[in-house]
């Protein structure tokens, strides 16, 4: 007879072969490498290549025709479209063949997610085989995934280090330090969960996660700065205005409530933005109320787009293990609602995007989740005061 745990990783691994079974039956291998000279990889790969060739990638004056010669996504922005550390961290891959570095960051990145999620759902869902099937054919089949992966995007390094972070934040600290590091790759995407996670350090004393976290991200700043010491001028001036647009284009709450009402719209996002915090903040930063943290980050992120939101599937997990510890029922249909809408929800906004040719109302999906998550960790402490 199986263990409850051998059950969990057969439960898990038939999931990633579904996602897997996805990916080639519907010919997103075939569409990743047709695409590979255009993806949001190549793009960000340009600029370790230039950097290691000795071009400027923040030359207003030369990037386009770099980007153009290198053979990689036409540049949106009139210079680099990341901040220099991106581009240092993709040093060792800009060694490569851009095909043969796209690949191997593919492999590594979705690997290393599928195992950091493994461990997130052991942790937190054990003995729910079935949340551990729907979560792996998630992590690989979800809209969010088969967009990112097409894309070569960041997404499942940024599964891989949040579901990390949450899990080592207080047992291993200085290991949870090393993976904080991934969000500098996009920081607009944790500008409140990584002070929520900053205080959670100092409140609980974890100095070696500070030291780790605080010290290694100075010093890559510091040695992409000494690189690249004019970025921040030419990227404010050639990129941030098309990140940053007014109104807001990109899957962001605001976007979409602009696109629904107009501009009051963007005022109402903002004060929805507000009320998130605040609600968050009531939840803290103990046990699920830092994964909660993670999603009210997504909401209140100033620009992203959905295959971003492939991170909904790290606190779904950590809030469904909240709900698990009074009723496993409970927790399977809140694993089933946010898996189900991941799955096909995400995929019908993202159809309507392609007939509007904008994605802006996918911006409201953070959202969504964050309420959802809050109604279910509200659920769980009336399970608890009912039982004291």
């Amino acid at each position: 007879m199986r263990s409850p745990r051998r059950r969990d990783d057969v439960a898990f691994v038939l999931g990633l072969a579904l996602g897997v079974g996805v990916i080639v039956a519907f010919g997103f291998v075939e569409r990743r490498a047709e695409l590979l000279h255009l993806s949001d990889f190549s793009g960000v790969w340009a600029g370790a290549r230039a950097m290691l060739e000795g071009s400027d990638p923040y030359d207003a004056a030369t990037w386009h025709e770099t980007a153009l010669r290198l053979g990689t996504q036409p540049p949106d922005t009139g210079v680099y479209g990341y901040p220099p550390w991106a581009a240092v961290a993709f040093l060792p891959l800009a060694l490569l063949p851009l095909s043969v570095a796209s690949w191997l960051w593919q492999g590594v990145t979705m690997a290393l997610a599928a195992l950091a999620l493994r461990a997130l759902l052991a942790r937190h869902v054990a003995g729910l085989p079935i949340a551990h099937t729907l979560a792996g054919l998630t992590l690989l089949a979800s809209q969010p995934a088969l967009t990112a992966f097409v894309v070569g995007q960041w997404s499942f390094l940024l599964v891989a280090a949040n579901a990390a972070l949450l899990l080592w934040i207080d047992r291993a600290p200085a290991r949870a330090g090393v993976t904080a590091l991934a969000m500098l790759a996009k920081p607009q995407l944790f500008l409140v969960h990584a002070l929520a996670v900053g205080w959670h350090a100092l409140r609980r004393r974890r100095w070696s996660f500070i030291v780790v976290a605080g010290g290694a991200g100075l010093l890559l700043v510091a040695v992409a700065w000494a690189l690249a010491p004019q970025w921040l001028s030419a990227y404010d001036t050639y990129a941030r205005p098309n990140r940053l647009a007014d109104p807001p284009r990109s899957a962001v709450l605001a976007a979409a409530a602009y696109d629904a009402i107009g501009r009051p719209g963007i005022a109402l996002a903002y004060l929805a933005i507000a009320a998130v915090v605040v609600l968050a903040i009531r939840f803290g930063t103990a046990g699920p109320g830092l994964a909660l943290w993670l999603v009210a980050s997504l909401v209140a992120a100033p620009y992203s787009w959905s295959y971003d939101q492939l991170l909904l599937l790290v606190p779904l997990v950590v809030v469904a293990g909240a709900l698990a510890r009074r009723s496993a029922r409970e927790a399977m249909l809140l694993v089933l609602a946010g898996t189900i809408f991941l799955l096909f929800g995400s995929g019908l906004l993202y159809a309507l995007a392609i007939v509007r040719h904008r994605e802006t109302f996918t911006g409201i999906v953070p959202i969504l989740f964050f309420a959802l998550f809050a109604a279910a960790l509200l659920r769980a402490r009336a399970f608890a005061t009912g039982d004291a």
